[in-house]
């Protein structure tokens, strides 16, 4: 399903104060996050990371031998 189909579905399902709560959140994202993030686009210091997550590749721990960090902390500690 699309995230636009998505969204109609959602919507149909709200009452008249929910839709009217949504509208005020759309409108305050476009009014004010919205420039915010267009300004921080334009200054090299700032990335604004993309829709979608980059896909990691699964890794394996580490197989050590001894007591684990955790446990040593544990025992400093006392």
């Amino acid at each position: 399903m699309s995230p636009k189909l998505a969204l109609h579905q959602a919507i149909d399902n709200l009452s008249e104060p929910e839709c009217q709560r949504l509208l005020l959140l759309v409108n305050h994202w476009h009014a004010s996050i919205a420039p915010a993030m267009v300004r921080l686009t334009q200054n090299p210091t700032f990335r604004i990371p993309t829709q979608s997550f980059p896909i990691f590749a699964p890794v394996s721990p580490i197989l050590g031998t001894g007591i684990n960090a955790s446990a040593q902390l544990i025992e400093e500690r006392h």
